[in-house]
C-alpha cells in the first residue's frame, strides 16, 4: 500500500512517486500520475518474484509447507509547508525461522523536491557532542547507562567507531530519526535500533539549509 501525494505542486508529486518507483525497483514506465497502473506494474512484479523463488522449492512438495510473501508500505509521516517525509516499511518471508524487513525515511523539500537528510548539517565527524548524541540515543533503545553496556549489545562495533546507520536519517515532528536495520549493529532479536535527536539539540549542527527548514525547531513558520 502507498499513501500518494496529492500536493497542489505537481512537480512535487512527481518527485515524490518518482522516488517511490525506484525504491520498488525502477521498471515503471507508465504515467507518474497513474497511481493505480503503477501500483499494479509492482504488485505483478513482487508475485513473479514470489513465484520465481517458488521454484528453489520444488525439490519439496507440490504444495509448499508455508507461503512466500512480499509486503510493502509507503505513508506520509511529517509535514509542514516546507518539508514533508514519508516512512517505508517492507517485509519478505522466502522461508526459514523468520522473515526479513527493513524500515526507513525520507525527507522531501517542497518547495522543488530535493531529499534532505545529512546534507541539513555541517561537518560532525570528530565532534564530541555530536558522537554523544548519537550514544545516548542508542543507549536508551538498548535500556543502559554506560558505553560498556552499550558496546556489548553491538555486533563487533566499537562505542567509539559507530557508524551512521545505511539509511539516512529522515526529519519527523519531533527531530532526526535514525533507524539501523536488523542486523546492522545488533542481533536480530534487538529488532531495529532506533533514536531521534530532537531539534533543541539538533540546533548547533544544522548548516544554512537546515537552519532555513528547521531552524524554528522543525516547526512551520
Amino acid at each position: 500500500s502507498i499513501e500518494f501525494p496529492d500536493f497542489a505542486d505537481k512537480h512535487l508529486n512527481t518527485a515524490i512517486v518518482e522516488w517511490f518507483s525506484e525504491e520498488l525497483g525502477g521498471t515503471y514506465e507508465g504515467d507518474y500520475a497513474d497511481h493505480d497502473s503503477l501500483l499494479r506494474h509492482y504488485a505483478e512484479s513482487f508475485r513473479q518474484d514470489i513465484h520465481d523463488m517458488r521454484k528453489d522449492f520444488e525439490n519439496l512438495t507440490e504444495d509448499l509447507p508455508f507461503q512466500l510473501s512480499k509486503e510493502l508500505d509507503i505513508v506520509k509521516e511529517y509535514e509542514t509547508d516546507r518539508v514533508v517525509s514519508y516512512l517505508v516499511t517492507t517485509y519478505d518471508f522466502t522461508g526459514g525461522a523468520h522473515g526479513f524487513g527493513v524500515c526507513y525515511g525520507v525527507t522531501f523539500r517542497r518547495s522543488d523536491g530535493r531529499q534532505i537528510g545529512l546534507n541539513a548539517l555541517g561537518d560532525r565527524q570528530g565532534d564530541e557532542g555530536w558522537d554523544t548524541l548519537v550514544k545516548d540515543g542508542l543507549k536508551e533503545y538498548f535500556e543502559v547507562e554506560t558505553d560498556s553496556a552499550l558496546e556489548a549489545q553491538l555486533l563487533g562495533e566499537e562505542i567509539a567507531f559507530l557508524p551512521m546507520p545505511q539509511m539516512e536519517p529522515y526529519f519527523t515532528e519531533d527531530g532526526l530519526a535514525f533507524v539501523y536495520q536488523q542486523y546492522e549493529i545488533a542481533a536480530y532479536a534487538y529488532g531495529r535500533p532506533s533514536f531521534t535527536i530532537p531539534y533543541d539539540k539538533l540546533q548547533p549542527y544544522l548548516n544554512v539549509t537546515g537552519r532555513r527548514l528547521f531552524g524554528n525547531a522543525g516547526k512551520p513558520s
